[in-house]
Parts: C-alpha cells; structure tokens; sequence
C-alpha cells in the first residue's frame, strides 16, 4: 500500500510542483533526506510488527475455525493429502487476507483520528468518509478480539515460553487499547512552586501572554463554537475592528511587532532574505528582553515564520520548515501506514511524543494539515521563569487552510449535500467549491478548526491559573490575517486581494489582571484600530519607554483605561505576493513567475530573490481606509483602477460609489500615495507605484 501511494502523491509547496527544483533540492540535501528514510524504515518495522501482533492475537482467536476448515485431511490416501496441501494454502491465505484487513481497518481508524494526515487520499474518493467511520467504530473491536485471542493462547499453553508470548501480546492489545483508544485525558497540573523570592508579584512589570489564532475572524468567535474566545473577548477591552497591514502570516506578524507597516520594517513577502529578517533592533520582543523579561514563542505549522525572522526571541519552540523539510514532509507522506503510526505516538501521551526520533516530531508539526495544538501549553509551560517577568507569544495554525482537525471535532457539523472532496478538509488538488452546501461546508471545517483550537487555548490558559501564572499576566487575544471562506468568487484564503474586510479585520482584545489595573471593566469598542497599536499599547501599560519610530497609537492608558481615539484616521493595507493561482487571485493583472522561479536558497532557507521584489513590489494591491470607506488600488498592465466602496453598506463591494464621494475618493489617494512615497526606494510613475533603481538619484523625481 505505501509503495502504490507513490504514484498519487508528489512532493510540492502549497500545490506547486517543481521537478528540476526538487532534484535540485534533493542533490541539496542527501544527508537529512537518508535521515528521514530512516526513520521512516524504523516507523515501518515497528508498525508492522505492532499490527503482526494485533493480527496474531485474531488468527489464534480463530484458529479452531480455521484448522477445522482448511486443514481437516478426509481418510482417503491421496485424495486426502492433496486437500490437505490446499486447505494449508488457503489457510495462509486467509490469515493474508486477515491481516490486510486489520492494517486496512487500523489505517482507517488513524485517518478517522488525524484525517488531515491523509487529506489528498481522503479527499480523492467519495468511499472515504464511510470506510473510516466503520474502521473507527471497528479497530477497538479488533483490538479486543486479539486481547481475547492471546489470553485464550495463554491458556492452551503448556510451556512457560508460549505463556510468555501469549500474555505479552494480550498486554500490548490492552495497552493499545486503553492509551490509544480509550483516550488519554490530559490533566491540568500545577507547575513547579516558584522559588523563593521568585513571585509575580516582586516583579515591577507584570507577564504578557499573546494569543495569535492564525486567520480569525472576529465574526467567528461565539459562545457556540469558541466559548473560551467569546468569553476572553467578553471579559476584555475587546476592538472587534482591528485592521492587519498586510493579510499574510510573516509580514503581519513582523508589523505587528515593530509597529511598523511592511515598506518601513522591510517585510513585504512571506520569504524575506537574512538581511529583511533583522528586526531584533526595531521589534517588542527585544525591547521587552532589554527591560528584563523572558521572552519565548511556541507554536505549530505557520509558525515557522518566526524562524524565518530575527524578534529577539530568547526562546524560539517553532517548526522548521524550509525545502529540507518540505521533502522530508514528502517522503513521509507516501508511506502512509509510517505516517499514522507516527501521528499516532505524536498524539499520544508526552512520553510517546518525546521518544519519536529526530526529525519527525519537527516534520510533523510543520505539516499544514496536521495541527496538534495542545502541545502548545506544554511547551510554554516548561518554558515559563517565574524569576523573571516574562513575555510569551502563543501562535495557534489550525484555523489555516486546509482547515482541518482532528476527533472529536472533526466532522460535527458536516454538510451532506456538499462535494464529498471537501469532508475533510480543503485539499489543493481536490474539491471544487460550487454550490451553497459547499460554501456552508468550508465554514464548518473553518469552525471546527476553530472548535479545536479554543478547547487548546482554554487548556492554555487553565494550565496557566492553576499553576499562579495567570494571575498577573496581561493576556492579548489577536490574530495574523482574517479568511475569506468563499462567501464571493474572490473571497477565498488570504493575502491574494484586498476586496471585502474578511481578510484584514482581525479580533483584539487586552484582558488585564485586576491587581494591576483595578480601574479598568470589559468593554467592546467599535471603532477601527491597528494591529499597529498592539506593541504601543503594551509599553503605555507597563510605563516603559517607546521607541520614536513607532507609527501605531497606545489604545490603553496606562492605569488600562481606554483613551480617545481619532476619528479621522486613515489605515493602509496591502497584498501579498502571488504564490500559486487561486481563484483570489486578480485575473487583471501584474503578472510574475510562481514561488519556485521568483526564490532561491539562502543558508537553507527559502528567500525571495532580491532583484525580484520590484515586481511584486509593483503589481501589490493596496487600500486606504477611512471607515466605511475604503479605496483600492489596483493596478494591471492597462493602467491603475481606483474604486471607492462603503464597506458598511456594501461588505462585498460591489458598488464603486467614487461618483457620489469625490472629495472622499481625492483625500484617500493623496493618503495612499503619501504612505508609499514617503520612502526613498519608491518613485512614482503616473499612478503606478514602482521600485527606484539604485542608480537613480532620489532629486529625479
């Protein structure tokens, strides 16, 4: 079965496929690819071993019907050895057969488990949902029946040997069992006491905790769906109206910790270059280390991004994953009987995890379609120095495309007349999005996602009172870019456009500890603000000093009471670069080569290619906004469209209404063109934003 897997399966980044890039990157890197072969041979040979147990268990459960069948000899001579020599064959092939059937019915069980370990299989065929449902329902049954078998073979031994064997193998069917299956409740655990003199409340600041969910929509969060989230939020100075620079993970983050947009911090792709990525001087996180704080980030999948940037971070727990990995990713994809059983153990109890060899655990975790976010809390947890105030970013990926999860929230509210490609998860190669029922089943993969990563951050945040972490620790709740959920044609991911707001509004909310803030109370307040004003905000409620070049506003005052905001201000967003099409992405258009010819390696890394980025630069859409109005800026090879919508009164914007609003229309362009122009490496052309030459004396325009 894992053989014949490799001919379904390629090895790509998001759906792009590249064969001279991936002998290339093979050539590149042998050494870590036989590391993961092996181990991936490792996984095999104890998988198979596990399940030839499994499979022992029932053919000694069976035995006497199948000695009675297949190898009772008729009193006959020759007659009777030749069927005798036939019943033995199909006895062989009837334990063949049982044994093909328990590997099959466990591989559907794990699927059933982790279906996002197997989406493209999944999602290739209309059989899928019914198979796993039954192997679900059907592995602990197996695993009983083979309890049964081995203790029965007990039993009927007469040597010590064979006794041995048999209740080995009836403890390794329990074990299976009852760890596996029977569930593996974690417990919330007091952390160590805190050392003498080492108590928050000796420290002059108090902790932070920032919650990132990846692609939140504040209009996602409820009581139903994200009762942790809705009652953080509630409990907060909630903003439901934050508004993100640039709707992509890695230049979003990178402006929200420097409270710099992306022309001014230099991130303005999801693939800096080394020199893009030092931020350390310009970014919350070193700062806060400077004042004494223990700063960390912890995260799974699109937090690799963080490792793609300098923060000054002085404890980074992310994944790695750059073209190395990717291919390791690859390798272990096709063997998918090695790939459920190490989803398995990854899953399971934290001393299962903690023995997986290297580098599956990190392979696993930078799988998009594979999230596990309760690790996070044991991550930050054994990372936490009560001695010190300390500063943590917790960045939860799973409400990510593809938007999957894993049981129990996988698949509560399926949708039954949608195209059976999209039950588990929105595959790159698989599954159309064309009717009401598909759009309705997207958003309840989106919300089970969302399901698995609330009952994650309350396991979080639990984990963190009970052990006296929380009670003076100012927590963040805020999100890196919003989801289209292909509500219009084009509102589909993020990054890609700037229409509609599902993108670039994002939840934030401050929760502040009483004992330091006795005169703040929860509100929600509706005005706009700026993921901006998260790293302003948080230096205003410490009392510490803020660097000039700052462009966000503190939100907070800092006994935590929320101050005026204007009622004038104009926010700025703009696009991403274009990896692969997508139906987000404007058929009008600067068009550019995809990711594998626009970026080359650096140190291992993938990077966007230096003498590449005018192009994108120049072909980026941009808006201004001025609630409810926004202007977008679009530019194509005929010339610049500028389109004017109230987003209030026409959320898909539909309706250009610059006609109506000319002033408005004027003062956003001349706003825009300011925010871009103002740096020197960016000149005019008639409408269009371009990259100036090096050459190019700045007095020339």
């Amino acid at each position: 079965m894992s053989a014949a897997s490799f001919a379904f399966l390629s090895t790509s980044y998001a759906g792009v496929t590249d064969d001279s890039a991936v002998q290339a990157s093979v050539a590149a890197f042998p050494d870590y690819l036989r590391s993961v072969v092996r181990v991936i041979l490792l996984l095999g040979v104890a998988q198979v071993l596990a399940l030839f147990a499994t499979t022992a268990g029932i053919v000694v459960l069976l035995d006497v019907i199948l000695s009675a069948r297949f190898l009772r000899e008729p009193r006959d001579g020759v007659k009777g050895r030749h069927a005798g020599a036939a019943g033995k064959v199909k006895m062989w092939a009837g334990m063949v057969a049982i044994a093909i059937l328990v590997h099959l019915i466990w591989w559907g069980a794990e699927a059933r488990r982790h279906p996002g370990l197997f989406l493209p299989l999944l999602s290739a065929s209309p059989l899928a949902s019914p198979w796993l449902a039954l192997s679900r329902v059907a592995w602990p049954a197996i695993l009983a029946l083979s309890a049964l078998g081995w203790s029965r073979f007990v039993l009927r031994s007469s040597r010590a040997v064979e006794a041995l064997v048999g209740a080995l193998g009836a403890v390794a069917a329990v074990a299976w069992l009852s760890v596996f299956e029977l569930g593996h409740p974690r417990r919330v655990t007091a952390s160590h006491p805190s050392p003498a003199g080492g108590s928050s409340a000796d420290h002059p600041y108090p902790n932070i905790l920032l919650i990132g969910v990846d692609s939140l929509r504040p209009d996602k969060i409820d009581a139903g769906t994200t009762p942790v989230l809705a009652r953080l939020c509630r409990e907060s100075v909630y903003f439901p109206s934050a508004l993100v620079s640039l709707p992509r993970t890695a230049a979003s983050w990178a402006a929200l910790l420097t409270s710099l947009p992306p022309l001014a911090n230099g991130v303005e792709t999801m693939f800096p270059t080394a020199s893009r990525s030092r931020l350390s001087e310009l970014a919350m996180p070193a700062h806060l280390a400077s004042l004494g704080f223990t700063t960390m980030v912890v995260g799974e999948y699109a937090a690799e991004s963080f490792g793609r940037m300098s923060f000054g971070f002085q404890k980074q727990l992310v994944p790695r994953v750059e073209l190395a990995q990717i291919l390791g990713q690859g390798l272990l994809g096709r063997q998918p009987l090695a790939l459920g059983f190490a989803g398995m153990l990854y899953t399971g109890p934290g001393s299962l995890a903690r023995a997986l060899p290297r580098p599956l655990p990190e392979l696993l975790r930078g799988l998009a379609s594979f999230s596990h976010p309760s690790v996070l809390a044991d991550d930050l947890e054994a990372e936490i120095d009560v001695s010190r105030p300390w500063f943590a970013l917790a960045f939860y990926s799973q409400p990510h495309f593809p938007y999957t999860s894993s049981s129990p929230f996988e698949g509560k509210n399926a949708v039954a007349d949608a195209n059976h490609a999209l039950r588990f998860g929105k595959d790159v190669t698989h599954g159309d999005v064309r009717t009401a029922a598909d759009r309705a089943q997207i958003d309840a993969l989106y919300r089970a996602a969302l399901a698995e990563t609330d009952a994650a951050v309350g396991e979080l945040l639990a984990r963190l009172e009970s052990s006296g972490n929380l009670e003076d620790t100012i927590v963040v709740l805020t999100a890196d870019h919003g989801e289209g959920l292909y509500e219009c044609p084009t509102c589909v991911g993020h990054g890609d456009n700037l229409r509609g707001m599902m993108s670039l509004r994002v939840p934030l909310a401050f929760h502040l500890p009483r004992r330091r803030f006795p005169n703040t109370v929860p509100l929600q307040i509706a005005a706009h603000v700026s993921q901006l004003d998260v790293y302003p905000t948080l230096l205003a409620l410490l009392g510490a000093p803020r660097p000039s070049v700052q462009e966000g506003v503190a939100l907070l005052a800092p006994d935590g009471v929320p101050v005026a905001l204007p009622g004038d201000r104009i926010f700025f967003a703009e696009s991403g670069e274009w990896l692969w099409p997508t139906p987000a992405v404007p058929s009008a258009r600067i068009a550019y080569p995809p990711i594998t010819a626009l970026a080359r390696i650096e140190d291992g890394r993938i990077v966007i290619d230096e003498p590449q980025l005018p192009v994108i630069r120049a072909a980026k859409h941009r808006a201004a906004l001025l609630p409810p109005f926004k202007l977008l800026y679009e530019p194509a090879p005929t010339g610049v469209e500028w389109r004017l919508y109230d987003i209030e009164r026409d959320p898909w914007e539909e309706h250009d209404v610059s006609d109506r609003h000319p002033d408005v229309a004027e003062r956003l362009r001349a706003a825009l063109r300011h925010s871009v122009l103002r740096f020197s490496h960016m000149l005019p052309a008639g409408d269009f934003f371009l990259t100036r030459p090096p050459s190019l004396p700045e007095e020339y325009y």
